[in-house]
């Protein structure tokens, strides 16, 4: 697989992770009109954000690669401290809010590391030429 077609799966992945998102979301708030509607704007917008990091990327932006190779380090880290805390909350605690939050947190670290991956992977490096 060549260095634009993993930038365009990748892409296609934050898109569904943020549908995935706005589910866990909603869930989490409750399901109410102003939750639905509130949602499906954030959904809107994230997916705005998504379509303009992926089209830089595939249009060969050395910036938007560099910003996102850092930001996905660091928040796969901060991920990561996410899951740790949530965990150690619920072997004190025992709920099940903290179990979701840690399960959403990994999630989370987990499509930061896929990014950090890509993004510096030797195919995409070449692509960028």
């Amino acid at each position: 697989m060549g260095g634009k077609a993993k930038i365009e799966s990748l892409t296609n992945t934050w898109y569904g992770y943020a549908v995935f998102s706005a589910v866990c979301l909603l869930l989490q708030r409750g399901i109410g009109v102003f939750n639905i509607i509130w949602g499906a704007l954030g959904l809107m917008v994230s997916w705005f954000f998504i379509f303009m990091w992926g089209r830089a990327l595939r249009n060969k932006s050395s910036l938007a690669r560099m910003i996102l190779i850092g930001a996905s380090g660091l928040l796969t880290l901060g991920g990561g401290r996410n899951v740790t805390k949530a965990s150690w909350a619920f072997v004190h605690a025992w709920e099940l809010g903290l179990i979701i939050t840690a399960a959403y947190s990994a999630v989370g670290s987990w499509m930061m590391a896929k990014s950090f991956r890509t993004l510096t992977d030797s195919s995409v490096k070449s692509y960028f030429g």
